[in-house]
């Protein structure tokens, strides 16, 4: 029995519960440290060191690590420390968590690994999100911060995005970087766990540095935040948005941005259909995003005996 309630259900010979919030299992297992996927309960958690740690700045508490055997984690491309987990005896599962099969910045993409049932995140899965070459994104990046001479607000997820976006800056240009509080403290502790670091300097102490021609890097959200609306206007800046989402023209209004990228820590349409053909599974559970729209796919186009995964709902001899 697999179910989606509160994280993802594998009812197997033990309860195995896969980047819950609150639901707790035999084995507690979490994929990688965006708070909608970290475990806020006391237990120990199955996870890479990097997301421990990482979980443990993010939630201000110790997390204890569970040793267990036959759970095998895989790196899964999305950010610093996330991974897949493959673990049963006869019959092998593979939840994949979020997940990106491309290179970006210096991140290396998912590898992947066979199984019989396969659990993946579906957030792109409709052919209307193909991406163009990572390769041909970032030189996008890097052409069109060097070709803009004014100050610049590029924006994405605090932990993940916000630092590929400075990292591939910092090679486009010398100009200040200054980041919003959220990045600079995600920026310190991804420093803290591996050989990575920023030059990004804090925004408060050095927005004067916006009035000439420095780049600030901030979190999605802080996008259309009405104070620094006016601010861009008054400095007569740019802002650019940083997101899968970006593959259609109504994320750049919803944004307000005048320059977008489609610059995702996901999987595209083409790279989901690809992940799961090397998987080989028997069977395929999709989740979050157009997972019925992909589910369909893999069951009326490619063969595969698939099907959205819902809360509460599915069971394995439910195909």
């Amino acid at each position: 029995m697999i179910r989606e309630k509160d994280g993802i259900h594998f009812n197997l010979e033990e309860k195995i519960v896969a980047d819950s919030r609150k639901a707790s299992g035999d084995v507690n297992y979490v994929s990688h440290a965006h708070m909608d996927h970290v475990h806020q309960g006391e237990n120990s958690i199955i996870a890479s060191e990097v997301t421990r740690k990482l979980a443990e700045a993010r939630t201000d508490r110790e997390i204890d690590s569970m040793d267990r055997e036959g759970f095998e984690l895989h790196p899964s491309g999305h950010i610093i420390g996330s991974t897949a987990v493959r673990f049963g005896d006869e019959k092998k599962y593979l939840y994949t968590g979020d997940v990106s099969l491309r290179d970006r910045a210096y991140l290396d993409g998912f590898q992947p690994v066979s199984a019989d049932v396969l659990v993946v995140e579906s957030t792109y899965g409709i052919p209307a999100y193909r991406f163009p070459d990572q390769e041909e994104i970032e030189a996008g990046i890097r052409d069109w911060v060097q070709d803009n001479d004014q100050p610049l607000f590029l924006f994405g997820y605090s932990l993940g995005k916000a630092q590929k976006i400075q990292s591939i800056v910092e090679e486009a240009t010398e100009r200040p970087i200054v980041a919003h509080g959220a990045v600079r403290n995600m920026n310190d502790v991804v420093e803290e766990v591996t050989d990575l670091s920023f030059r990004a300097k804090p925004y408060g102490e050095n927005k004067d540095l916006l009035e000439e021609d420095a780049i600030f890097i901030g979190p999605s959200r802080f996008a259309r935040n009405d104070g620094l609306k006016n601010f861009v206007e008054k400095v007569d800046g740019l802002k650019a948005g940083f997101s899968g989402w970006a593959a259609q023209e109504a994320f750049k209004h919803r944004g307000g941005y005048d320059k977008t990228f489609p610059f995702s820590d996901h999987c595209d349409f083409d790279e989901l259909v690809e992940l799961v053909e090397k998987v080989g599974p028997e069977k395929v559970y999709t989740n979050h995003g157009f997972d019925e729209a992909f589910a369909s796919y893999l069951k009326n186009e490619k063969g595969f005996n698939a099907r959205a995964l819902k809360q509460n709902q599915a069971s394995l001899t439910d195909f």
